[in-house]
């Protein structure tokens, strides 16, 4: 049975080469003054078919052919935060062996219930370019604030999936990146009490850390369908920033524009911890016709092999 660590057969290679010429155009150069930030939703990131392709009875369909095309998209950032990482860890095992001694991560424990759906949150992050700065923490709201929640849209319970926190040094730089998924459930409504929890966490938490300059910056599945709705609005309640550049961005792979996932921060106000970083850009990447193109699969049969959302990331100087 192969491994993720061994020769690919050349097909695999081939398309590995030109995925990584592809990456190179789309997504901005590493280099000493800067840093790239990405979140990505990789759908069902845990189980693995150990073959480098996947047949019609095997399952999962995600193969060591899509999990390299993984692999080398993430080894284009600094840090990812990825949603979706199942209780099964065999893809996140495979991934950090072929990333190699210089890269680490980070992750919660399997958020039980069925409203948690069996994930986990996890940052991975190039221990070359970025070091932990020691906090790492998860997100419970108190008892007592729930208990006089009592509006029809506060979070009166908590988080269907616990956010999660860690902060890394860059530099003399601290950034602590919180990423969720938020609860998609029934109906739009049902996610307005999480994004308006995080919102108002997010905004606390910026003044408190206000007088030690550091960065506090939101990113992940938020299952906002539009710009501008009820449930972005909530997002953005206490004027979290979203970059101009990647507002209108598609977020899945599928026709329908959605805005699902988020990146956000502080900006122009004396009163939370603003980023002490620059930024410079934002972007998507759009693998659709970039990765297993001789298998000829459709939308949905790629969104369980690489992932339905793409990833999005930002670019910040130093």
């Amino acid at each position: 049975m192969p491994e993720i660590i061994d020769t690919p057969p050349k097909l695999v290679t081939d398309e590995i080469k030109a995925l990584r010429k592809l990456l190179k155009k789309s997504i901005s150069k590493k280099t000493t003054d800067n840093l790239l930030i990405a979140t990505w939703n990789i759908r069902a990131f845990g189980d693995l078919t150990e073959k480098w392709e996947a047949g019609p009875n095997d399952s999962p369909t995600r193969d060591l052919h899509s999990l390299l095309c993984i692999i080398e998209i993430i080894k284009s950032f600094d840090i990812i935060a990825v949603q979706e990482v199942k209780d099964n860890i065999k893809c996140l095992r495979s991934t950090m062996a072929m990333l190699g001694n210089n890269w680490s991560f980070l992750m919660t424990d399997t958020t039980k219930g069925d409203a948690g759906n069996g994930e986990r949150l996890a940052f991975i992050f190039n221990t070359k370019r970025v070091k932990l700065s020691g906090l790492a923490c998860e997100i419970v709201v108190p008892a007592e604030q729930l208990a006089n929640n009592i509006s029809s849209d506060a979070l009166d319970k908590q988080f269907a999936r616990t956010p999660y926190a860690v902060s890394f040094k860059v530099k003399d730089k601290t950034l602590i990146l919180l990423t969720l998924h938020v609860l998609y459930g029934d109906s739009e409504a049902d996610r307005i009490p999480e994004l308006k929890a995080i919102a108002d966490w997010m905004y606390d938490w910026a003044k408190k850390l206000n007088k030690w300059e550091h960065s506090l910056i939101t990113l992940g599945d938020f299952n906002i369908e539009r710009a501008d709705d009820p449930a972005y609005n909530a997002f953005v309640s206490k004027n979290l920033f979203i970059p101009e550049d990647i507002r209108a961005l598609p977020r899945t792979i599928f026709k329908e524009l959605k805005f699902y996932d988020q990146i956000g921060w502080y900006i122009n106000s004396s009163s939370v911890s603003q980023i002490s970083l620059s930024y410079v850009k934002g972007g998507i990447f759009d693998f659709r016709d970039s990765v297993l193109k001789a298998r000829n699969y459709n939308l949905t049969q790629l969104s369980f092999r690489i992932s339905d959302h793409f990833p999005l990331w930002v670019e910040f100087a130093i």
